[in-house]
Order: C-alpha cells, then structure tokens, then sequence
C-alpha cells in the first residue's frame, strides 16, 4: 500500500492510503479521526492528490464528488518506519 501524509497541507486530512491492486483510496480526517474508503480510484488521482499544493479542493472535486465510499473502522494511521536504519 502506498501511503503520504499531508503534514499541515491539508485542513481536511492527515493521511492517505492507496491500494493499488483494488483501486481503494483511503483518507484519514482529521475530524475523528475518521477513515473513509474511496472505491474505483485511479492510480493517477492518487499521484495528483498528493503532489496537489490544494490537495482539498481535490478531495472534495475529484473524490469525494466522484467516488463511491465507505467508513473504515479502527481509523487508518501511516506504518511507522523509524525502526529501519
């Protein structure tokens, strides 16, 4: 799964999730936090929400306006990678 984090980008959500292999985008809000999945999202609009300098105005145009959902429970957080030297 390929993931980012928005670091203070966006005001909407703090996490993406994308897998790749069943086209589900998953984005962690900051309200909750709650994850929602974003289901028959393209690889691409991934690649552009997370080099987007508005990556919520994608969400709301792109995503959330085009692409069937669901809520995931527990909320989706980032792996941690600060073991691996």
């Amino acid at each position: 799964m390929q993931q980012h984090n928005f670091r203070g980008t966006s005001e909407m959500v703090s996490h993406a999730g994308y897998d790749r292999d069943t086209q589900v985008l998953f984005l962690t809000y900051h309200s909750g936090p709650t994850t929602v999945a974003y289901h028959t999202v393209p690889e691409e609009l991934f690649t552009q929400l997370t080099q987007s300098p508005y990556p919520d105005v994608c969400i709301r145009f792109r995503v959330q306006a085009q692409h069937v959902f669901r809520r995931v429970e527990p909320s989706f957080e980032p792996l941690d990678y600060t073991f691996i030297k």
